[in-house]
């Protein structure tokens, strides 16, 4: 079966000065009673304080209030500002370089950077958000074309990534299935420190693995109650060169522009507005000489390819906190947004037939993919003793409405001839796989945080109610698509869904404790999955739509210890078992003459249970040795075969030195075994590898700061197995998915 689809050893500082963010609702959200802390203790007077720990990083996300790592019942991770530039991350797949169970897949060939996946789980089955809002999606009907990927804000806008591992569904509702990516961008006031008003910095930097330049202008103001943040990041860069590689990479070079403006208005000392918006926009241009050459399954030869993809992504929300009460509401969040994103794949082809030795006729693509999303949070927080027992309770409604469409358009000339067509391999263009569709989601949710035993016990109960409607509006480009077989047509369906979680913390000591937590996920069928309709007649096949598709729902199961010193040593580790139901696959259904009639359904149930562990040991104030290992295994329970996405056993270590301010360096030692765990034994088994890298940094003050590093040292050939799921081992351009062979980085900031 193929399912295509973080925790960082981080120091428990914040980015930029120790400022946190929601990236729900609020940037300052509530914090539980003192009486919700662990066991208070009375230590001796001392003007020593203990040092900070991984598990004293805060996320914001786990539980939509502020909590330590520490006090929550799951794992998750978090990648801060100083993370980012210490470990010169430029994009995605750099974010979670260094993450247990984490990956990001790439396509080598043109469509770059795909989905996150989590403990096995991809897609748009992990939910990826940003200050809140709900990002645009990736169809899965997307997989199959090769020129798409799933946009992703640039990370020079953003102050913190949370990671939940495992379903979310009771607090995030449908897609949170496999977890959450919670992205919270940069607020003026993290640069107003110092009794500034003022502030401004340019930075550059630079990554060998793809030729890559960045330029960033960041200015922030601030006048009595009103800030202003304005970010511009400027991307240039080709195709990323893979280790010792026998194939030339595709040439490819691309852009990118993103623009991040934020106003901050505070009309009084409980009452903050907030006013973000975004624009991205980019272009890739690339020749595809892997897709040149002769394909029996095409009936042709291709003599040249070339790509242009174009992309532009709108951000806009706006956002009111009120952080007093309202009758028994202690805390009000309000969140309004839109956001879109519109890319264009068009591809330029000069084919014949397979004994042709010249080109006979040019092929020209153009592909859409249009989605906008808008929608609406209201969060509240109320604090209570009831039965002498203290209680948070976090609490709201939500809504998104989502417009989605993909028009594809194709024609072809035939050389020396004035012929053209649009009728182009058995398809009639311009066409639509899926209809337009609109889809409504709702959402109430109700949580409590109960803390007893005098704060050695906390049980978070939590439960959510969604309702989840889809709209297709087929038009003629939909049945030029299916052609006139098609005798299935698509309509609306509605989904209500309920998904409870419960969670437990107990503290054996200030040292010690131990947690639990019971989770469910859904994920509603997608709007392509169950309205998809195509007809190719001259490859004899069709796909029909499906009304009657059922949820995909999860159960998880996570047992985790943990330990956490004044020393600012700390580990934990963490069992999980997870059990998926009703995951969507393709079959055949029927065959009407020499057409094989396919359609989605409700076929597969996975199990994936695994182990994490990670820790610091901090054996002086100034060094520490940190590490993880992770490993995880999967069954398709129908067929009884491995699942192809959940990756190999992996394990990190690293020795770090200094702290952020001054040098700080360290080296990274990465051993991944071999991912034999595949559904099919012609499969390409990724080999295991050992990856070095090393980074230093120093900061000249509070005005100049430059981080460098060298990633893998060794030049060693490997592949990243979420990259290469369902390619088979005699496959011959496996070379091109091979990582990046040696390459180093820098970034540099002046700041004044």
């Amino acid at each position: 079966m193929k399912l295509r689809s973080l925790p960082l050893l981080l120091l428990a500082s914040t980015a930029l000065g120790g400022t946190i963010t929601v990236p729900l609702s609020a940037q300052t959200p509530p914090v539980a009673p003192p009486a919700a802390s662990p066991l208070p203790t009375t230590p001796a007077p001392s003007t020593t304080q203990p040092v900070p720990t991984q598990l004293d990083a805060v996320t914001t996300a786990a539980t939509r209030t502020r909590r330590p790592l520490d006090d929550v019942p799951a794992t998750v991770s978090v990648i801060t500002t100083e993370d980012i530039n210490r470990e010169n991350m430029q994009d995605v797949r750099d974010l979670v370089r260094n993450e247990p169970g984490v990956t990001v897949g790439n396509n080598p060939f043109r469509a770059g950077f795909q989905n996150f996946l989590i403990r096995g789980i991809g897609g748009n089955r992990v939910l990826l958000m940003q200050d809140g809002m709900r990002m645009p999606d990736f169809p899965d009907s997307n997989m199959g074309a090769g020129t798409y990927t799933r946009e992703q804000p640039d990370l020079e806008d953003i102050k913190r990534v949370e990671i939940i591992r495992g379903p979310a569904s009771a607090l995030y509702g449908s897609d949170a299935i496999g977890g959450v990516v919670a992205y919270t961008t940069k607020d003026p006031g993290d640069y107003m420190i110092n009794g500034r008003n003022i502030y401004g910095s340019v930075k550059g930097a630079y990554s060998g693995a793809n030729q890559q330049f960045a330029e960033t202008f960041t200015g922030a103001v601030r006048a009595e109650n009103l800030e202003f943040l304005g970010i511009y990041t400027r991307r240039d860069g080709h195709e990323f060169q893979p280790a010792q590689s026998s194939l030339g990479a595709n040439p490819t070079s691309w852009y990118n522009n993103d623009f991040l403006a934020k106003l901050v208005f505070r009309p009084t000392d409980v009452d903050t507005i907030r006013i973000t918006g975004g624009f991205t926009q980019g272009a890739q241009s690339s020749e595809t000489l892997s897709g040149v050459g002769n394909f029996s399954s095409l009936f042709a030869r291709i003599f040249d390819e070339w790509g242009q993809d174009y992309t532009q992504t709108y951000r806009i929300s706006a956002q009111w906190v009120h952080d007093a009460p309202i009758g028994f509401i202690d805390r009000t969040d309000f969140l309004a947004y839109f956001n879109s994103v519109n890319t264009q794949a068009d591809t330029y082809q000069l084919r014949g037939g397979l004994n042709d030795a010249s080109p006979t006729n040019a092929r020209t693509s153009q592909f859409y993919f249009n989605q906008n999303v808008s929608g609406a949070e209201l969060q509240m927080n109320t604090n209570a003793k009831l039965f002498d027992l203290r209680n948070v309770f976090t609490y709201g409604l939500s809504f998104a409405y989502t417009s989605t469409t993909r028009p594809r358009d194709r024609w072809q000339i035939t050389l020396g001839s004035p012929v053209r067509t649009q009728v182009v391999a058995g398809e009639v263009f311009p066409n639509k796989n899926f209809p337009d569709t609109e889809t409504i989601q709702g959402g109430v949710y109700v949580q409590d945080e109960i803390t007893a035993l005098g704060g050695r016990l906390t049980v978070t109960p939590a439960v959510r109610v969604d309702y989840y409607k889809l709209n297709p509006n087929p038009d003629r480009y939909f049945w030029n698509s299916t052609g006139a077989s098609l005798n299935v047509v698509p309509t609306s369906s509605t989904y209500v869904s309920a998904s409870p979680k419960l969670g437990a913390i107990y503290r054996f000591s200030d040292i010690y404790s131990a947690y639990f937590q019971y989770a469910t996920g859904f994920r509603a069928p997608p709007y392509d999955n169950a309205n998809f309709g195509f007809t190719n007649a001259a490859s004899f096949y069709q796909i029909l739509p499906n009304a009657n598709l059922k949820p995909e729902t999860a159960n998880s199961f996570e047992v985790g210890f943990r330990g956490k010193y004044e020393t600012g040593s700390s580990w934990q580790l963490t069992g999980f078992y997870n059990l998926y139901n009703n995951f969507l696959e393709t079959v055949v259904v029927n065959q009407v003459g020499p057409i094989t009639q396919f359609q989605y359904v409700n076929l597969t149930n996975v199990t994936i249970w695994g182990v994490e562990a990670r820790g610091e040991y901090r054996f002086s104030p100034d060094w520490s040795v940190l590490g993880w290992t992770a490993f995880a295994q999967g069954i398709d329970q129908r067929t009884g075969l491995p699942v192809d996405s959940v990756s190999p056993w992996a394990t990190q270590a690293r020795v770090r030195y200094g702290s952020d301010q001054g040098l700080i360096a360290q080296l990274i030692g990465t051993m991944t075994a071999q991912h034999t765990q595949v559904s099919n034994p012609t499969y390409f088994q990724a080999p295991a590898y050992f990856n070095l890298d090393a980074t230093v940094g120093y900061a000249f003050k509070q005005n100049l700061k430059i981080n460098a590093g060298a990633f893998n040292i060794t030049n060693a050939k490997y592949w990243n197995s979420a990259d290469v799921i369902g390619l088979t081992s005699t496959n011959q351009q496996l070379d091109l998915y091979a990582q990046p062979g040696r390459y180093f980085g820098v970034n540099l900031t002046a700041r004044w």
